[in-house]
Formats: structure tokens, sequence, C-alpha cells
């Protein structure tokens, strides 16, 4: 067993990373690590979210100040960007870390991995490695709203190229963090959510309840630049980045969990309703037979559903892992133009579990 420490572990991805390791076959608990303000209380008293599905032996633990200090195998980092910007090389010198956060994301030596999507992008940590003289490497995440559109993209890169993607996402409180939510449970305290003012506002504050939030602070050029890398080509020691066009908007709504998207894509090849769901089917058929022996790898990649997927019914689909997929449609915009609607989970496969299942790749393939 690999003991994985946890960086930030008071928070809500934190506590789905400590979460995703319970009962682990591979992987166990390590140390906790959070703020001052948190180091030297026990876990229970430190974490102000549920946490009942805790073990009480983990729950004693005293949470540890963050400094790497030996004793585990590989780091799950789930801290604010400008904290593990700082903090992360300082494990990384030392041992693996999976990261939650873009402190490293677009950075040339570090590829931003999905176990599904580019799996070959893994060669790229040798290279950090030996050009940092780390021990370790720091592998992130993308953004949790681009992980179900490249899941969703990757079979039709695959199968039919991709020249055009237009998507608008509906992205769930809990993306913005635990305070996001409590802010939102004490909003819808106030009754039935109805219009408060009769004149514009140039800045209005922040209101999650019976509203939709039409910006999220860098989410969009997050989503084009990390897609493209995603679906780049590893080549010569580097990602060269895809090619296509990419446009799109980004907005919060009040669902608690599971991000949601409507996806226009040109397509290079003519392709009917029928011939993507078989690229969808192919591709899980694919995933099965290279990462089905992962613990936290899901039944279906993606799962393609005859109606529209929806948070509060579609999220948890086999442990929040799979990415749904409905409405698949061909679209007036042109002759190869199709169109569905996204479901994933923000946090599950767009964050914690997504990033133990890329650690339980890694391990498979060597890396620590």
């Amino acid at each position: 067993m690999k003991k994985v420490g946890i960086l930030g572990a008071t928070g809500a991805v934190g506590l789905e990373g400590l979460e995703a390791l319970l009962n682990h076959p591979w992987l166990e608990v390590g140390h906790l690590y959070a703020s001052e303000r948190s180091a030297g209380k026990p876990f229970r008293e430190a974490c102000k979210l549920d946490i009942s599905r805790i073990p009480p032996g983990i729950a004693e633990r005293n949470v540890r100040e963050i400094a790497y200090e030996g004793g585990i195998a590989a780091a799950f980092s789930a801290l604010p960007s400008d904290e593990a910007k700082k903090v992360e090389p300082e494990f990384a010198r030392q041992v693996p870390v999976m990261s939650t956060t873009s402190a490293f994301r677009y950075e040339n030596d570090v590829p931003v991995l999905i176990t599904e999507v580019n799996p070959g992008h893994i060669e790229l940590l040798r290279t950090q490695q030996k050009q940092r003289g780390w021990k370790g490497f720091i592998a992130p995440e993308p953004n949790c709203t681009t992980v179900g559109l490249t899941m969703s993209l990757k079979p039709l890169l695959d199968n039919f190229g991709i020249s055009r993607v237009i998507m608008c996402s509906y992205q769930a409180v809990s993306g913005a963090g635990h305070s996001a939510i409590e802010l939102w449970g004490k909003q819808r305290e106030s009754g039935i959510p109805r219009p408060v003012t009769t004149e514009p506002i140039a800045e209005p504050p922040l209101l999650f309840d019976g509203n939709v939030i039409g910006f999220i602070s860098d989410e969009e050029p997050k989503v084009k630049k990390e897609t493209l890398k995603i679906l780049g080509q590893y080549k010569n020691g580097a990602i060269v980045p895809a090619s296509f066009i990419i446009e799109c908007f980004c907005v919060r709504v009040p669902t608690y969990a599971g991000h949601f998207e409507a996806v226009f894509v040109e397509t290079e090849k003519s392709c009917s309703v029928d011939d993507i769901k078989g690229a969808f089917e192919n591709f899980n058929r694919v995933c099965r037979e290279k990462f089905s022996g992962l613990p936290s790898s899901p039944k279906k990649a993606i799962t393609v559903l005859d109606r529209s997927p929806q948070p509060r019914y579609d999220a948890e689909i086999d442990g929040g892992m799979t990415t749904t997929v409905g409405r698949i449609e061909k679209c007036a915009l042109g002759d190869k133009w199709v169109k569905y609607l996204v479901l994933s989970n923000n946090l599950k496969k767009g964050a914690a579990k997504g990033a133990v299942q890329v650690m339980e790749y890694l391990l498979t393939q060597g890396f620590f």
C-alpha cells in the first residue's frame, strides 16, 4: 500500500480526495495537511464539512502544517492555486504530486491528464523530472469544466476530425468552493428567489439562489487552452496542441454538483447520429480494455442517454466517474455540424476521484 498525503485536506476537494482513498486496494491515506490555522487540531475539529463517512481513526488524526517531511509515497493537492505554486514543487522534489489546481497546467513540461483521453502524455513527466531535477513530478488534472468536454470530444476527434467547437457550460455552485455552497445555503433560507431590483446594477452582489451568473473569472480561457493541450499530440518530448477552433461561454447556475454543457461540433468528415453513438461505444470498449483494472475506473467512460442528462439524477452514475451524453442531434449550422449535451461530476471525475484514477494509472506504469 502506498501512503498518499493530502494537501488542503480540510477543503471540499481535499475531503473528496480523502474519501476516494478510503478502502482503496492500492493506496491509503497518509498525512493530512492544511493551513496554519488548522495545523495541530484533530481533523474532525479542523474540517468544517460533513465528515460522517470518515473513520474515527482518520478523523482523530492531527492535521499537519504544509511542509514535506517524508513518510508518504505521493501527494494529492487540493490547494488554492497561489499556494500550490509555492508548495507543490517542495513536495515534487521528493514524491509525485497529483494536483487539482491550475498552478502548473500551462507550463511546457507539465501534462494535463485525463486517464482515458491522453494517457500517452505521461511520458512528458520524465522530461519534467529531468529538467527540474526532481525525484517526483507535478501531474495536474484539468479544470473541472474541461473534463466533460474533452471526454466527449476525444471519440469525435479520433473518428471524424474536428474543425470547430462551440460550448456553453452551466456550472454547479460547488465548483466555486465550500464558501460558495455556504453562501448559497444562506440565500436559500430567504424563501422563493424573486427578482430583487427594478433598476440595473453595475456590480451586483454575488447571488446564487434562483440566479444565473454569466461570468466565471478566468474559466473560459482555461477551458479553451486546456482542451487543445489535452487533445494534442505528444511528439519529440513535447505536446503539440490540437489545431481546431474552440469558443465558449461559462456560467454558474444554482445546482449543487455536476457541470452541464451544450456542445456544438463541426467535424472534418460528415457523420450521422448513429456514427457518433458508435464512436462513443468504441471509445468505451477501448477504455475497458486499457483501464478497467484501475479501481476508480467507471463501467463506461461515456454513458449515452436518449434524453437530456440531469445533474440531480445523473451526476452520481458510476460513482460520479462517467461522462453522461444526451440529445445527440444533427445541427442546422451545416452538414458537418452536430450538437449534444454533456454532464460531468465536477467533484468526482472533474476533481478528486479523477486525480486518484490518474494516480492509479501512473502507479501501473511504474511512475512511483
